[in-house]
């Protein structure tokens, strides 16, 4: 897995500096991407991870569709009182980047994709697109926003983190303007800035904090918004 060697970090860097954020595509070869996203779609290994009553839950994505109807309903009203009145999320994931520091079994283009950007020649491209020099390391997750999925308003500053830069690899291959999912921007007024459609291999980066949601994916949606994202940080993994 390599970048795309017709990218010029410079230039993007030029971009980046206008709004502290960018979206570039065609950020690797055709066929890799294709086929992280094939394997994101194949794994039984899945987490459902969301927020309800203050707290965060991470359980088995297959024990959810297990689920009675009744008890699926009565969670998703706990889930949507919440984003109500604040922060709320609601998706599947895999934690690739955990699972790689763990030697825990992961596919080999999941092992590939963690390695690739935990890699120097990717670390130095997105510090020259970014301007932060002091990046170390790039955690991540692949993540599968499916109907009535959702990550409310928030701008990934956590102490002790270190987040410089958040970004998010995109590998949906076909997804329609209202479907929704888009990676929404918002000023101090709380307008929509910027937004990013989830597109086909295409590397959506931005500066840390930045206000920011993963809008509700429609219930008419024909496809899953399929992506790796994560964080570019500075210092030493602390959990490593």
């Amino acid at each position: 897995m390599q970048l795309n060697p017709t990218l010029d970090p410079d230039a993007l860097h030029e971009r980046f500096k206008r709004h502290g954020r960018i979206s570039i595509p065609k950020i690797l070869d055709k066929a890799d991407a294709e086929t992280l996203c094939k394997s994101i779609e194949k794994e039984p290994r899945r987490n459902l991870v969301f927020f309800a009553n203050g707290r965060h839950f991470d359980i088995d994505a297959t024990g959810w569709r297990d689920f009675d109807e009744e008890k699926k309903r009565t969670t998703e009203e706990i889930i949507h009182a919440g984003a109500q009145k604040g922060f709320s999320y609601f998706y599947e994931n895999i934690p690739i980047y955990d699972r790689w520091k763990a030697g825990s079994e992961l596919s080999v283009p999941l092992k590939n994709a963690v390695a690739f950007l935990n890699s120097e020649p990717y670390l130095n491209f997105v510090r020259r697109v970014t301007g932060f020099d002091d990046i170390a390391f790039a955690d991540a997750q692949a993540t599968l926003y499916g109907p009535g999925h959702f990550l409310t308003l928030h701008n990934d500053a956590v102490e002790g983190k270190n987040r410089r830069a958040a970004f998010v690899v995109n590998l949906t291959k076909k997804w329609r303007q209202d479907w929704g999912g888009y990676l929404n921007f918002f000023d101090e007024e709380g307008h929509i800035e910027g937004a990013f459609m989830p597109t086909f291999n295409t590397l959506n980066m931005f500066a840390v904090p930045a206000a920011h949601s993963v809008g509700l994916v429609s219930p008419f949606a024909g496809a899953v918004r399929i992506s790796i994202t994560g964080w570019l940080r500075a210092g030493v993994d602390e959990d490593a």
